[in-house]
This record gives C-alpha cells, sequence and structure tokens, in this order.
C-alpha cells in the first residue's frame, strides 16, 4: 500500500500491566485539525494497528485517546515513513472518579512493611478534617471506617504518604525513613495527615529550611495556609515552617510547628502533604504522549505516581473499576 504507514496501539497502565477498557475512541488529525481517521468502540487489549497516510502526504500527524476509564491523552505531532510501523506502548492514567479502592484488611497488612503504621496507629484516635471522625482506625475500625467518599480517600492518602515516608530517607543524617518519626496521627484528609511528631524532625527541617541550596530537591514552602490544619485542642508557639520537596512520586511538603495542648504539655506536631508536580509526568508514557493533570491533588493520581516509580509496591489497597 503506497504512502502508508502503520501506527500501533498498545496501552500500559502506570504499573506497566496492560490498560484493559472495553471502550476507547482514537482519532488521528492534522495540524489544521481535520480528522485523518477515526476509530470508536475499541476495546483494549489487544493491542489495534491503523493505517496512516505517510510521509509527504501524512506529515505532522496527532492520535487522540479519549478512554472510558482512563483520562485523556493526546500525542506530539509526528509523521510516518513509507510503511513504517510505529508501535506505542502508551501510558494511560486512571480517571480518579472511574476507580475504587480495594483496602486489605487491618490483620492482612505485612508486618514487615506495615508494622511501623499499625504501631503508630494504635496508639492514635483520628479525626478526619471534612467529613465523620474515625477514632480507632484500627481493627474493625480500619477495616470498616466511616462510609463517604472523603473517608476513603483520606484513608488512600494515608496509605499513599506512608508509602512514600517509608520508602525515602530524610536528608540530613541519610539514616531513617522519614516516617519512623512520627508517634501518632491526629487528622487525616485527601492528601495528607497531621501527626505529633518526633521534636528531632523539627530539627531535620530547620537544618534544610536554613540551608536550602545544600539540598538538590528542596525548596521554600509556605506556611499560611497551613495554619487553618491545627488540631482543636492545640495552639501554635512561635513560628510554623515549611519545605517541599521533589520526589520521583510528587512532591511531598512538610509543615511544623510546636503546639501546646489544653494541659499546658508541649509537642511538635506535622502537617505532611503531597501532590503531583509536572516533572513527573514528562517520564509517563511513549515519548510521543502528554498527560493532563488538572484540578488538584486526588489520591488516584498520587497512586499513579506511586506505582509507576515503585513498580509491585505494595500500598495496602488496589484500585478496581467502578461498575456501571
Amino acid at each position: 500500500m503506497p504512502d502508508t504507514g502503520f501506527f500501533d496501539l498498545d496501552p500500559i497502565t502506570a504499573d506497566g500491566s496492560p490498560a484493559e477498557d472495553p471502550d476507547v475512541s482514537v482519532l488521528f488529525l492534522r495540524t489544521d485539525g481535520n480528522g485523518v481517521l477515526a476509530a470508536r468502540n475499541l476495546e483494549f487489549p489487544p493491542r489495534h494497528r491503523f493505517s496512516l497516510p505517510s510521509f509527504p502526504l501524512g506529515s505532522n500527524l496527532r492520535c487522540q485517546v479519549t478512554s472510558s476509564l482512563y483520562k485523556f491523552i493526546q500525542s506530539e505531532f509526528f509523521t510516518l515513513k513509507e510503511n513504517e510501523i510505529h508501535t506505542s506502548k502508551i501510558m494511560l492514567i486512571r480517571d480518579p472518579g472511574k476507580w475504587l479502592p480495594q483496602f486489605a484488611l487491618w490483620k492482612s497488612l505485612s508486618d514487615n512493611r506495615f508494622l511501623p503504621l499499625k504501631t503508630v496507629l494504635e496508639r492514635s484516635v483520628v479525626k478526619t478534617k471534612h467529613s465523620p471522625d474515625v477514632g480507632k482506625f484500627t481493627d474493625e475500625g480500619f477495616d470498616n471506617p466511616p462510609a463517604g467518599t472523603q473517608v476513603m480517600m483520606a484513608k488512600m492518602a494515608l496509605l499513599n504518604l506512608y508509602a512514600v515516608l517509608t520508602d525515602t530517607k530524610e536528608p540530613v543524617n541519610k539514616t531513617a525513613p522519614w516516617f519512623s518519626f512520627v508517634q501518632q496521627i491526629l487528622v487525616i484528609d485527601r492528601e495528607r495527615f497531621i501527626a505529633l511528631v518526633d521534636p528531632q524532625l523539627w530539627d531535620i527541617i530547620n537544618t534544610i529550611k536554613n540551608d536550602i541550596g545544600s539540598f538538590d530537591t528542596f525548596f521554600p514552602g509556605e506556611t499560611g495556609l497551613h495554619l487553618d490544619n491545627i488540631p482543636s485542642g492545640y495552639t501554635v508557639q512561635g513560628e510554623m515552617i515549611s519545605v517541599k520537596s521533589h520526589y520521583e512520586q510528587g512532591n511531598l511538603q512538610f509543615t511544623m510547628a510546636n503546639v501546646v495542648n489544653g494541659q499546658n504539655q508541649k509537642s511538635v506536631l506535622l502537617d505532611c502533604d503531597m501532590d503531583e508536580h509536572s516533572n513527573v509526568i514528562l517520564h509517563l508514557g511513549d515519548v510521543f504522549f502528554r498527560h493532563p493533570f488538572t484540578g488538584g491533588t486526588d489520591p488516584v493520581d498520587i497512586h499513579e505516581f506511586i506505582v509507576f516509580h515503585d513498580r509491585g509496591v505494595n500500598l495496602g489497597y488496589t484500585l478496581t473499576a467502578k461498575t456501571a
């Protein structure tokens, strides 16, 4: 077939497994926006091959993929040579509204992986920021917390943060995982947890803040919006400090405060939150394709960043597609 090239689509998910979707539309466009080829109601897998005009008839084409379960994605402009076969293992990123978490039961969480989290939760009474309080977040309280989307998302966010804070070490002494400083979790929400921590963590964050240029991935964080996150019953004493860090899994922010409670007992508080950042997106998927991440932090988005960076990581939950 003269003046024709071939474009194979073989999508994968962020964790590297085949992307399964029963309803995908693929559209190839020219630079002027006119369509070259459209295919609808495709099921993946298997891969699909598309015959397209090659150079010079088909210069500067673009591919758009619209999926029922994953985010919209489009390619950069490309040109195929005659009889060229381009196989694109594009990475499809889950649409948060189309997936639900399936959480591991408390007793089934691996001791080696989750013992530090379980130990902290055993001595915690957990509140949520915008939904019913959880209380004891262990055993039955962990397996069957108060119903609602916000509690579900807060549980996902806690497990996401735990994974990243367990798998990365603080950069000053470079010996201890971040989570090892957490003593008691007070509040969770869809992007953060607030906890009482070992005072050593204040010293570590303060060291980074005062010598930010010596820590490659770190940059200053804002504290103003975090004052509202201080739990009731605690009063801030002195300044709050904050730094952010680029990790492959996303941006981590550490905001610290010295506080006293109603009994005038002094503690150190950590407000730890995580959001996505564009530098990670550049590493996702086939080089031809670009992924839009917009609309703020969702724990499903963070899940995608983590499982892409740490293939095979045990988060304590998996995602399954919602049924109609």
